[in-house]
């Protein structure tokens, strides 16, 4: 059998010039058939050995047996396509299993067939043990390929997720724009046809345009951040507060997180009305600074109660005539970092 084995294999090599982890597999479990057909009809016609009919106990046994396995290859070969891919690393120890479970049928068919063949316990027992590691390392491996791969399902799902976020709020952004851009021209067309005869419009219709003009501030290069921040900082505006946006972050997936531009949203929303103030947010490593001040007393201090578990700390300062209010937010590493 080891002799058969190691012909075919030169065989597949002599004529794929290459030899991969699935074509052992499939001969592998081709020679155990080789094997376990003559077993099985000795077992099963060996009554007639015992009574005394040895010619018909071979006549049968053995030609039954070819002539079941010869018609299975033929099947075989007419019908299995060979298009089954084993990856190399994750079925090594697949095919190790199975050469030494062959090898424990061997040698138990071998002494049940030969009664005078003999062997020792000790060496099937060891082979069950190492077969028995090897299944649970398998295991083991084939979970940690499992969680891997259901990690990066996760990520690619998360992705789309984004995307099709980021295609949302663009298509809301863009509808935004365009009616506000017709609000503009029908004020200005009013204003045309009011022509000054009541101050009182023209001077509401230049405060809202005034209030309204609605920029794209925040260019990152990270989509969601830059869309979801420049929406409320101009909401914000509309509030009589003007937020003069300086960004120091390279472009990076966490800035796209929802969880962390929520937490840029609600710092924002603390931000007392009818003030300038600047908003500076900074890439510290692992860290992400983010940082208001103004020269007035811009923050509601005693109001401010943002929980996440984002936000490492947290610092009102008033420094040279500067009111400061900082936050540091943590990144996805537990590397700890003072930067505050």
């Amino acid at each position: 059998m080891s002799l058969y084995f190691l012909i075919c294999l030169f065989h597949i090599f002599y004529n794929k010039h290459d030899i991969h982890f699935g074509d052992i597999f499939i001969l592998g479990c081709y020679v155990f058939l080789i094997f376990i057909y003559p077993f099985l009809f000795f077992s099963l016609f060996k009554p007639l050995l015992t009574a005394g009919y040895v010619y018909l106990f071979y006549l049968l046994a053995g030609f039954i047996s070819k002539i079941i396995l010869i018609s299975f290859t033929y099947w075989l070969v007419k019908h299995f396509k060979y298009n089954i891919t084993v990856p190399n690393k994750q079925y090594s120890l697949v095919i190790i299993i199975e050469i030494i479970i062959l090898g424990v049928l061997v040698i138990v068919g071998y002494s049940t067939i030969n009664t005078s063949a003999d062997y020792s316990p000790f060496i099937i027992c060891f082979l069950l043990i190492i077969v028995f590691i090897l299944i649970i390392a398998n295991g083991i491996y084939f979970n940690i390929v499992y969680t891997e791969k259901m990690q990066y399902e996760k990520q690619l799902q998360k992705e789309k997720y984004i995307k099709q976020s980021l295609r949302l709020i663009q298509n809301i952004s863009y509808d935004i724009d365009d009616k506000k851009h017709r609000i503009h021209w029908i004020l200005e067309h009013i204003k045309h046809l009011n022509n000054d005869t009541n101050p009182e419009i023209s001077k509401a219709i230049e405060q809202y345009q005034s209030k309204n003009t609605y920029q794209k501030l925040v260019a990152s290069k990270n989509p969601v951040f830059d869309i979801l921040i420049s929406v409320k900082i101009n909401r914000l505006q509309d509030d009589n507060i003007s937020i003069k946006p300086f960004f120091e972050i390279s472009q990076n997936e966490k800035y796209d997180d929802l969880d962390f531009i929520d937490v840029i949203s609600e710092i924002l929303d603390y931000v007392k009305r009818h003030n300038e103030i600047t908003l500076h947010i900074k890439g510290q490593g692992i860290y992400t600074l983010v940082e208001l001040y103004s020269e007035n007393d811009f923050y509601d201090y005693d109001r401010c109660k943002i929980e996440s578990d984002l936000i490492v700390k947290k610092k009102n300062i008033y420094k040279d005539g500067i009111y400061y209010m900082k936050f540091l937010l943590k990144g996805t590493d537990d590397d700890v970092r003072e930067n505050l």
